[in-house]
């Protein structure tokens, strides 16, 4: 398969949610998909950090990374859908703000780059809906997950807002269901499956713990009502949310959801034939063991 990208992690992969990057790294060398690292990209959120002192800088910092990624000509492949939003939006502020852009353009001189803003942005879910298509992954498919419910967690950034975010339906999104049943799981229809986990910030850093605790419960609750087996995300942050709200109920309740949560790509990876630990899933926090006993 000649598809190549280069490669977005972001700050959560990288520097704290290390399994999603491995779980994606493998999944995409066992599909013949070159992943290329660039030394040079940096953070993509000052746009929605900083913008209440400059906007037009938080805007230059996170449009830097288009003017890193037009070097190549390949498109930029993110693994985290909150990376995925921002660097769209960026990129629809660029193309529709003349004022904003202007300023952005006088920013970016000073550090002797130019702005053209060729490269598209791919999140590992779009690309292997889109570029490597559901058919050609079932027919990779060696080792079925027939008898596994898995409930899917769209997370907010993948479908919405639908201003530039136009992957899937942002109330009745189904893509990821198309691409769970790839596998052989079978998709679980449940209520929180386009909700919200308030991952920007809550459990890193007590911004809204009480209200993300809450959201956890929600989307568990939800994943249960509907006999899931696992929950399958397609972001680091709500990887971490979920997981995270599982521990810390279970630390004020002494009630153990038990229910693991893998990355996409996790999914996908063990139906391909790969061995779990080779996906990083020995690093998660709530035992997958259960679950893997079954798939066996």
């Amino acid at each position: 398969m000649s598809l190549e990208y280069s490669l977005f992690p972001g700050c959560v992969p990288s520097a704290r949610e290390f399994s999603c990057e491995i779980s994606a790294r493998k999944v995409f060398e066992v599909l013949g998909i070159e992943l290329h690292d660039v030394k040079d990209f940096t953070c993509c959120m000052p746009a929605c950090l900083v913008h209440s002192f400059d906007y037009a800088t938080g805007l230059a910092l996170t449009s830097r990374n288009f003017c890193v990624a037009d070097e190549f000509d390949r498109d930029v492949l993110t693994l985290c859908v909150s990376c995925y939003g921002n660097l769209w939006r960026a990129k629809k502020l660029m193309s529709e703000n003349g004022d904003l852009r202007r300023k952005v353009d006088e920013l970016l001189k000073t550090v002797d780059k130019t702005y053209q803003g060729k490269a598209r942005v791919k999140h590992s879910i779009t690309a292997l809906f889109e570029d490597v298509g559901s058919k050609t992954l079932k027919n990779m498919v060696s080792k079925p997950l027939k008898g596994i419910r898995a409930a899917p967690f769209y997370g907010c950034h993948l479908i919405r807002p639908k201003e530039y975010l136009s992957f899937d339906d942002p109330e009745f999104p189904q893509k990821l269901d198309q691409l769970i049943e790839v596998t052989g799981a079978t998709s679980v229809l449940h209520r929180e499956r386009a909700g919200c986990c308030i991952g920007c910030g809550s459990f890193f850093g007590e911004v809204a713990e009480e209200a993300a605790l809450r959201l956890s419960v929600d989307i568990l609750d939800s994943a249960l009502e509907g006999e899931a087996d696992c929950v399958i995300v397609t972001c680091p942050y709500c990887f971490l949310q979920i997981e995270m709200g599982q521990l810390l109920h279970k630390r004020r309740t002494g009630e153990a959801y038990n229910v693991p949560v893998l990355h996409y790509t996790d999914l996908l990876g063990l139906s391909l034939g790969i061995e779990p630990r080779e996906l990083g899933i020995n690093l998660h926090k709530i035992d997958s063991s259960p679950l893997l006993e079954k798939i066996r």
